[in-house]
């Protein structure tokens, strides 16, 4: 390596670590925001949910809904499996 390619590569990495340093700050989350996404909330605390053309639904509502009518676990699932093998 010759002097010109290693002071290119130096100065693009203090460069890009210095650039990096001085966006960080505008790009972070404020703490008591990373905090609150940590913490669960609890059903009866969580806003109403919109779903559109069927209303305005509270979260236990759709708690309730999902274990009344569970999914068909066979929706989803390929009909049937495709194997891929040699000759």
């Amino acid at each position: 390596m010759n002097r010109t390619s290693l002071i290119f590569c130096v100065a693009s990495l203090v460069a890009t670590v210095a650039l990096s340093a001085l966006i960080y700050p505008l790009a972070a989350m404020p703490p008591d925001v990373a905090r609150g996404l940590t913490s669960p909330t609890p059903a009866h605390d969580a806003p109403d949910i919109d779903l559109g053309d069927f209303g305005v639904v509270s979260a236990l509502e759709l708690v309730d809904y999902y274990m009344e009518n569970p999914p068909d676990p066979a929706v989803g699932k390929a009909i049937r499996e495709v194997h891929f093998q040699g000759c």
